[in-house]
């Protein structure tokens, strides 16, 4: 009985670092109406950046399923089309001049 209670501790410990790891990344949530007509570009140019940076590193994490990497991802790219959206309804710019800004490659990143 004491062994498995060792290995219930372990796999708590295990499980519980994995979590730290994703708590690590920036949580992604829905931007408020408030945020996003005071939007501007370097806010949508800094969103794409981080959806990139998560993109690249939600695959690596370990110890959790792979629909909350997915959903960790996915949200981080609806607040930067929410952003880009709001530009091009409010502020009238068009999806080409919102596309030429781009963001460097995170450190360790392909291209």
């Amino acid at each position: 009985m004491h062994r498995l209670m060792r290995r219930w501790l372990c796999l708590l410990l295990f499980v519980a670092g994995a979590s730290a790891s994703a708590q690590d990344l920036v949580e992604c949530k829905r931007i408020e109406h408030d945020q996003l007509i005071a939007a501007t570009q370097e806010t949508l140019l800094f969103l794409r950046c981080r959806a990139r940076q998560v993109a690249y590193e939600a695959p690596r994490l370990k110890g959790v399923s792979q629909r909350f990497k997915d959903d960790l991802m996915f949200a981080c790219l609806d607040q930067a089309d929410a952003v880009e959206h709001q530009l091009r309804v409010r502020h009238g710019y068009s999806r080409e001049a919102l596309a030429r800004q781009r963001c460097l490659a995170p450190a360790g990143a392909p291209g």
